[in-house]
């Protein structure tokens, strides 16, 4: 993840805000939280600049005043935030760009801000009716600026390379800027298995060209009914590296970022937060905590899909699938009740620690798992995610299939108030102030 990330509530306050006037260049302030190890900014709140805090205003400027000025410092310092100072150009036609009066305004702020809130970084928006372009607070270099919610909406400029010719079918269904955006996204996939190899290949297909893919197991005979890409070769092989074979052989181009780890490890989790999109393929809950939170804590959107096969004296009773997004607005695992707190506690646990609980009883049952039924739920995933990404009018966030009737049935939750994961007074756009529920590293 990169740049800045506003929830949506928050975006949609802004933008409603900057446009009420378009006679006259309009301001704000964002206040963020900075991301330790990117250059990414996660925006908790967003302040209107009152009138007595314009010393000019007019359709082509807008000054704030000394004392506004040491308001934003005194709110910045005491929340250790950074503020993201923004203005309008209600004329600007595109993408507006800074004027020269921003240089030259923005060379005195930097010193400023620099000097009264000192140990985070500021930055600049300028916002027009139809995009914004940001940059750190005097500098030249652009940042990109996204809203997270049920959609994942880039408001700067999306770059400007061609897509390719091999995915001109897509392109006919949701346009160039739907493909330079899978193009340009860190997509996360945690589990290369059942599902997860299937998302895999269709992301590559899709032409998604930088993953990381985390996943700690090797192939075992009995995954080749469900593990798109490997073979009796790839036996002991770890499933990280025959994702990575599975992507090149699609697209040599493509960046493979391939981790045999385990996400609920404190520093594999941590290099989440660098990443645009998560894919949740596991069926681990201490997994699902982690991506969950930092769904919401980081604005970084995921999809978590799930699949069950109940057999009963020998007969299938049940075959379902569960897809739903975590983002900004949306309800989280927590409000759906799809996390176990115990098995979240057993799984956080490392083998010398599980072994000495009474409470840990016997070893983990493999359950039934058939490709069919994968390759439905990751399409659905996949599906949803476009929706998410690109002008792809798929609008379902949280869908439950049943293999047996043969459905689809889109659902609707209820966020839960005051939820610690995805509420406000929770963890939501927190940043690295909320720690995360991973296992720990142990000091030697």
């Amino acid at each position: 993840m990169s740049g800045i990330r506003f929830p949506s509530d928050l975006a949609e306050e802004l933008r409603s805000y900057l446009f009420e006037d378009l006679t006259v260049e309009t301001c704000a302030v964002a206040y963020a939280n900075g991301v330790d190890g990117t250059d990414a900014w996660v925006v908790t709140s967003v302040a209107k600049v009152p009138e007595w805090g314009y010393e000019r205003r007019t359709a082509v400027s807008a000054v704030l005043t000394g004392r506004y000025l040491v308001e934003i410092a005194n709110t910045a310092r005491l929340g250790r935030l950074s503020v993201v100072i923004i203005h309008t150009h209600p004329w600007a036609k595109g993408y507006p760009d800074f004027s020269i009066v921003d240089d030259e305004g923005e060379t005195e702020l930097l010193e400023y801000f620099g000097r009264r809130v000192p140990n985070s970084r500021h930055l600049a928006m300028v916002v027009g009716p139809e995009g914004c372009c940001a940059r750190l607070l005097g500098a030249k270099t652009k940042i990109p600026v996204w809203e997270a919610g049920d959609r994942l909406f880039l408001w700067s400029p999306s770059g400007d390379a061609r897509p390719e010719q091999r995915h001109d079918r897509q392109i006919r269904a949701f346009g160039e800027l739907g493909q330079r955006i899978i193009a340009g996204l860190r997509i996360g996939v945690i589990g290369a298995g059942g599902t997860g190899s299937l998302v895999i290949q269709q992301l590559a297909h899709l032409g998604a060209k930088n993953f990381t893919i985390i996943d700690p197991d090797v192939v075992e005979r009995t995954n080749l009914n469900r593990l798109v890409g490997a073979s009796f070769a790839d036996l002991e092989v770890p499933k990280v590296f025959v994702a990575r074979n599975l992507i090149h052989g699609i697209d040599p181009d493509a960046q493979v970022e391939a981790l045999q780890r385990d996400v609920i490890e404190e520093d594999v989790a941590a290099m989440l937060k660098s990443l645009d999109f998560v894919f949740l393929c596991t069926d681990s809950h201490a997994s699902r905590a982690v991506v969950n939170q930092i769904a919401y804590q980081y604005l970084v959107p995921a999809i978590d899909m799930g699949v069950s096969i109940t057999v009963k004296d020998g007969q299938i009773s049940h075959l379902t699938g569960r897809t739903q997004m975590l983002s900004a607005g949306l309800p989280c695992l927590v409000c759906t009740q799809a996390l176990d707190g115990e098995q979240i506690r057993q799984e956080l646990m490392t083998p010398e620690q599980r072994a000495a609980d009474p409470y840990v009883i016997g070893a983990h049952e493999p359950q039934p798992a058939v490709i069919s039924l994968n390759s439905t739920v990751a399409s659905l995933a996949i599906t949803m995610f476009l929706g998410a990404v690109t002008p792809a009018p798929a609008g379902a966030r949280l869908q439950l299939y049943d293999g047996i009737r043969g459905t689809v049935r889109p659902t609707v939750a209820r966020q839960v108030p005051n939820c610690l994961a995805c509420s406000p007074s929770g963890a939501l756009a927190k940043g690295d102030r909320r720690t995360l529920p991973v296992r720990r590293k142990r000091n030697l």
